[in-house]
């Protein structure tokens, strides 16, 4: 992909382009720089790996393009030079050369960088659910240079640099490579949370662990904890302390796996009772008015926003304005 900064076009169809993944705008201090950017992508099973540069960028993704997108992949970002901040619900990070980045499309970020050039996957989020029980936690994570991290980069990099030699049946066990490595440094780094949470034979990993598991049970609550952990009331609730108490913990996990099952193209769309009914709501209207305090927006507002034309979900490559600033990189077997 090359967009150019002397077309003045570049920027609209860039934006229309970018947008089943993130709203994207020029930063108000590069507003008068000419924008311009070029990216090589190639599409493996379950993956996809990236390198761009561009000039200064903003990415935002909020609760309505997430509704709209449907595209709930785990990001990793490596800038090979310069920096980007980045920001999600609470929490805003610098995020160094060399620094690994992952980021749920499954919740709000905002990116934002004065010049980037990166290297990226995008990783399917089925398969890493798979490998990864703890895959909530990944959202803002960042992970400095280390052993992992370097083979995991070095797969990258193998990965753009063949890219145009790999053959098909190659292409399977090399996404699978990558995804397993995405799970091992996601994997030690909730080794180390539990390490680091530890006390009394529980850990809040653990109780995390155990909330994922079993969100979808309506008698899922403090109860069902100290039942299974064997902690007293007073741990428990020392523990989740900080994430503003275990039931608003509890809530807070149910409204966000309800919203992706309203918005996940790969589940059944479900009915608003029936999801307040399973996630142990009295009825309907208590789920909505949780749902809509917590995210702004109400179930059949999501639902409205997930609901798109079918001309919407044709991939990018298919549209008129970015068609011309793209073309295919010529194998070289």
């Amino acid at each position: 992909m090359h967009f150019p900064e002397t077309d003045a076009g570049s920027v609209a169809a860039y934006r229309k382009m970018m947008r089943p993944v993130f709203d994207f705008e020029i930063p108000n201090p590069a507003e008068r720089a000419p924008f311009w950017s070029e990216a090589e992508v190639f599409c493996l099973p379950d993956v996809t790996v990236s390198r761009t540069k561009s000039s200064a960028c903003r990415f935002t993704r909020s609760l309505a393009t997430i509704a709209q997108s449907a595209n709930d992949q785990i990001l990793v970002v490596c800038y090979t030079s310069g920096h980007f901040v980045l920001k999600t619900t609470g929490t805003r990070k610098r995020v160094n050369k060399g620094e690994l980045a992952f980021i749920d499309l499954s919740q709000e970020t905002v990116i934002e960088a004065p010049a980037v050039e990166n290297i990226s996957l995008a990783v399917s989020r089925h398969k890493l659910e798979a490998l990864c029980p703890l895959l909530e936690i990944a959202h803002g994570l960042v992970l400095a240079p280390g052993a992992l991290t370097r083979v995991l980069l070095g797969l990258m990099e193998d990965s753009m640099a063949i890219g145009p030699a790999m053959k098909q049946v190659e292409a399977r066990p090399i996404a699978d490579a990558i995804i397993q490595m995405v799970a091992a440094c996601l994997e030690t780094l909730s080794r180390d949370h539990v390490s680091a949470n530890a006390g009394g034979g529980a850990s809040l990993v653990a109780m995390k662990a155990t909330i994922e598991r079993r969100l979808a049970e309506p008698s899922l609550g403090p109860k069902t904890l100290l039942d299974e952990f064997g902690v007293t009331r007073s741990t428990l609730y020392r523990a989740f302390e900080p994430l503003g108490g275990v039931s608003a913990y509890i809530m807070e996990r149910r409204l966000r796996y309800a919203f992706r099952r309203m918005t996940d193209p790969l589940m059944p769309r479900p009915r608003i009772s029936q999801l307040a009914f399973e996630f142990g709501f009295s009825h309907p209207s208590a789920f909505t008015r949780a749902f809509k305090t917590y995210f702004g927006l109400s179930p059949k507002n999501v639902r409205a926003l997930a609901v798109k034309p079918e001309l919407d979900n044709v991939p990018f490559m298919a549209s008129p304005e970015a068609q011309r600033y793209l073309r295919p990189i010529k194998a070289t077997i």
